[in-house]
């Protein structure tokens, strides 16, 4: 609840929209079940990033305590997704990450996403959210950038900081796994990280395979859809797959582009 005493905060805001999503919601072909399986499994992925966790056990992959719980909050409403974090280092990777993972869960449904993450003042509380960071997030995402998420210069500098050389080689792998660097866009999360990570692996999970080649099926799709514009978006998005396989030979394939769209 609002009250006299409340104020903004600063905190990291992911903002996308679902493209398609409020045509596909009036359409002869609308799921609801679809629509439900999708918010539930954002639920989940928010949920578990506020479990608890006891500081005094060590993790069994890395043998660390752990220090740091993310706390991020998350509303959902008609085509938008938006979640924020403390504006801290962890909470700025986690949000990449988050992102990152969205993107995959949603092409699963058939549908791409475009939107933005930024660090600044607002105010979020259950289902309250305005300020100035979301109308930021919002009119980056407006901006006529590709299906992606661009990340702001703030937030990639707090993503960035590290007290450590421990730290600071981790910070360093995570921003080459999760964003990308291309000329003439700010740098953005790479929805095609899982490819990046994977391209030149004698072998590759079951799961992880599956979730790569949704992707090629939304986007091989999109490539043949009556709408030019529509069209060079999938060409845009079938570049970058194809870019993020290395020159050596690799068990997933490119994604043929038709003349006219390259």
């Amino acid at each position: 609840m609002i009250t006299e005493k409340s104020e903004f905060e600063r905190r990291h805001v992911f903002y996308c929209d679902l493209l398609g999503f409020s045509k596909y919601s009036l359409s002869e072909f609308f799921d609801a079940e679809k629509c439900f399986r999708l918010f539930r499994q954002l639920d989940r992925m928010v949920a578990d990033a506020n479990v608890e966790i006891d500081s005094s056990v060590p993790d069994a992959l890395t043998g660390r305590s752990p220090d740091y719980v993310v706390k991020p909050e998350a509303i959902y409403f008609s085509d938008a997704i938006v979640i924020s974090t403390p504006p801290l280092n962890v909470d700025a990777i986690w949000l990449c990450q988050a992102a990152a993972m969205i993107q995959n869960q949603i092409c699963r449904h058939g549908f791409l996403v475009r939107g933005s993450i930024v660090t600044g003042e607002i105010y979020h509380s259950g289902n309250t959210i305005f300020g100035p960071a979301v109308a930021k997030a919002v009119a980056l995402e407006k901006s006529g950038i590709p299906p992606v998420v661009v990340v702001s210069e703030e937030t990639l500098k707090c993503f960035r900081h590290a007290t450590s050389d421990e730290d600071r080689e981790i910070v360093k792998i995570r921003e080459h796994q999760l964003i990308a660097h291309e000329d003439g866009l700010p740098p953005f999360v790479d929805p095609f990280w899982l490819v990046k990570i994977h391209a030149n692996q004698p072998t590759i999970h079951e799961r992880t395979l599956e979730n790569i080649e949704c992707w090629r099926t939304l986007i091989e799709t999109g490539l043949k859809h009556g709408d030019p514009a529509v069209r060079r978006k999938y060409a845009w998005m079938a570049r970058r797959f194809d870019s993020c396989l290395a020159d050596k030979a690799s068990k997933i394939s490119r994604i043929a582009i038709p003349g006219a769209e390259v």
